[in-house]
């Protein structure tokens, strides 16, 4: 592969005018290629539909992330537009490959480490990459991930790959024992919990399906005992801070209807 084939066209011996016809080589043009990859990501729109419309059909995904980002009133009405824009350095992942797959090396390699993952995953309004560091996973990622094969197929991570404990990748992108570019099939709490109407779902037919499809991802390693309980105990967590986001939301929106809060009155 030359640099011919993605910025122009594929196998072409035709000369290209850089200044005319050079194209970024967004997902369309990296599926001319890796076609399969590309309909597992696209089939996120069709995977992820929620029982009461609590988030728009296919999202949150890495599908529809690009609209995720701008279908929203914060976005419009922000003034400080590099704000704005910094979220959409994330938010890209609907246009574009190398967000997971760092060009130009386009390592797969690289794409299966967490890191990669917490390029985006991190942050205060969704603090995977923290809570993945800080777990036991990803201490022996850290004191042991430079020894393991990352060049095996994630299937064979745990069995070849020496790996001793599951990254972002092994866990997110398996389903039912085999791992796709689809991430969203066992979403539950889509990773905004206050979104009204997700912490009612969770005890639903809808979310018990999904539930089940992680306890036979947690059981590669652990007991389906062990599994559901420690599931069921990240649920209760999650309860219990959406009651404390509740309160902390009451006396917000108190402040607001009072017109109290800063820049209400001057910021647009």
């Amino acid at each position: 592969v030359g640099c011919i084939d993605c910025h122009y066209d594929i196998n072409t011996t035709k000369k290209a005018d850089h200044r005319k016809d050079i194209r970024m080589a967004t997902a369309d043009v990296c599926a001319n290629c890796h076609l399969q990859e590309f309909a597992e990501r696209e089939s996120e729109r069709d995977t992820i539909t929620w029982p009461k419309n609590q988030w728009p059909e296919g999202r949150p995904s890495h599908a529809l992330d690009y609209r995720a980002n701008v279908e929203v009133e914060v976005y419009a009405g922000m003034s400080q537009r590099e704000i704005a824009d910094g979220c959409t350095q994330c938010h890209i992942n609907q246009n574009k490959c190398d967000m997971c797959h760092t060009r130009h090396e386009f390592s797969v390699a690289d794409s299966r480490k967490p890191e990669a993952c917490g390029t985006c995953h991190s942050g205060a309004d969704h603090i995977n990459w923290e809570a993945y560091t800080m777990s036991k996973h990803g201490k022996q990622y850290e004191a042991k991930g430079k020894s393991w094969n990352w060049n095996v197929e994630l299937k064979d991570g745990l069995a070849k790959g020496g790996q001793a404990a599951p990254t972002c990748a092994s866990c997110h992108l398996e389903y039912q024992g085999k791992f796709t570019h689809n991430v969203v099939r066992k979403v539950r709490w889509a990773n905004y919990p206050f979104v009204p109407g997700i912490r009612e779902n969770i005890k639903t037919a809808w979310a018990d399906k999904r539930l089940d499809a992680w306890v036979k991802t947690c059981t590669q390693c652990h007991s389906e005992s062990f599994a559901r309980a420690y599931l069921e105990y990240m649920d209760n967590g999650t309860y219990s801070g959406l009651d404390k986001y509740d309160e902390a939301h009451e006396i917000v929106h108190k402040q607001y209807e009072g017109g109290l809060l800063t820049g209400q009155n001057t910021n647009r």
